[in-house]
């Protein structure tokens, strides 16, 4: 990011949404160096997810929703990003197999798609 760009509220703000919990754990599942090929494919559609998610927020949810049903809506979102933070530690610490893994990441991977259609 240039300089002038980072003194800028916008850049601030866009800089800001993107903070996120999610890719980083998508792209860590992505990197793990023993995850099957198939896990990747999903930790990818993760990451896209995410993003859509933040484009729905920024060009629907504000613009349409009052707040309370918009911090429903994202309240929903938290509920997930909670899950997949469950299910990364659980993976780490072996409490949860790779077959495992594999079929709680597609679940929350396909809520995050829909929750941001």
């Amino acid at each position: 990011m240039a300089v002038s760009e980072a003194s800028s509220g916008r850049a601030t703000a866009v800089r800001a949404v993107r903070n996120s919990v999610f890719p980083g754990v998508f792209l860590a599942v992505a990197a793990h160096p023993k995850m099957p090929l198939a896990v990747v494919e999903l930790a990818g559609r993760g990451v896209t997810a995410a993003a859509a998610g933040t484009r729905w927020v920024l060009e629907v949810g504000k613009p349409s929703l009052d707040g309370s049903a918009l911090a429903g809506r994202l309240m929903d979102l938290g509920e997930l990003e909670d899950r997949l933070v469950d299910l990364w530690q659980a993976f780490g610490s072996g409490e949860v197999g790779p077959a495992a893994f594999g079929s709680r990441l597609a679940e929350i991977v396909a809520a995050m798609e829909e929750w941001a259609s």
